[in-house]
This record gives structure tokens, sequence and C-alpha cells, in this order.
């Protein structure tokens, strides 16, 4: 049985474009790319966009189908975890004790896969504000629960 067979699909096709391949296709069965690229058109003939040089069906709205980029169908990288995110953490806290926490939350929200991109982001904007030492725990005790 496909994804989409009897299953439903692990996103709201009202959030999607009309001309999604996701409206289409199951998971893993086309590309997701963050907007338009030179390399990608629109095809009439199957009613969504496609790669010029591989065929392969092309999203370019990863935040509509809530996936991350990822060349699924073209490269055969594996589909995200359908995994539930946690809620978004806010702006980061004025108080170093809540630093830790925040930390952990924003990883938690983006998707452990993100993790090192996500902490290093944290860690820069966390540095204009608190002392290293400070920064340097929070980060440890964000990695510990992951």
């Amino acid at each position: 049985m496909g994804f989409g067979e009897g299953m439903g699909r692990p996103w709201d096709e009202d959030d999607l474009c009309a001309v999604c391949p996701a409206q289409v296709h199951d998971p893993g069965r086309f590309d997701i790319v963050d907007g338009p690229t030179a390399g990608g058109r629109y095809d009439a003939s199957t009613g969504y966009r496609r790669d010029l040089v591989s065929g392969v069906p092309v999203c370019i709205h990863p935040g509509k189908i809530g996936f991350r980029p990822g060349r699924y169908a073209s490269a055969g990288e594996r589909w995200p975890d359908l995994v539930e995110l946690g809620p978004d953490p806010g702006p980061m806290p004025q108080d170093p004790a809540s630093l830790a926490r925040w930390m952990t939350a924003r990883v938690r929200h983006a998707g452990a896969d993100e993790a090192e991109t996500v902490l290093a982001d944290a860690e820069r904007e966390a540095a204009r504000s608190f002392p290293a030492d400070i920064v340097v725990a929070a980060l440890r005790a964000a990695l510990a629960g992951l």
C-alpha cells in the first residue's frame, strides 16, 4: 500500500499550492527545494513543477508542506521522520537561567536533524547578550537533552 493509499498523506493538502506535486505524489516521490530555481519549471502536461534535467517533480514551498528541503526522489535522501515538533520557543529569554531551556526548545522545534545549525545560530544570538560561560553551559545542557 502506498503512503497516500488509505493512510492519508502527512501534510494538509488544503495548505499546498494547487500545482504542488504533493497533491498527487506520496512522500519521497518528489524533491522539496526552498523557492523557485532556474533548473525547475512548471510542466503543464503533468500539472506541477519539474526539474528540467532529471524530470523529477519538485515542491518549492517547504513551509507549506511542512518538511525540510531535500532531494528525496532525485538523490534518494531519506524522507524526514514524521515526528511532532515541539512548540515554537519564541524569542531568546533575558534570564540566563532560562537560556538552556530555550536552546533545547529551539532544537526540538526545528527537528534533531537540524540541531547543529540551530544551536550555532542560538549560540551566536546568546553570545551577544550573555557571558561565554553562561552560553557554553546552556549549549551543554541543550546537547544533553537531545
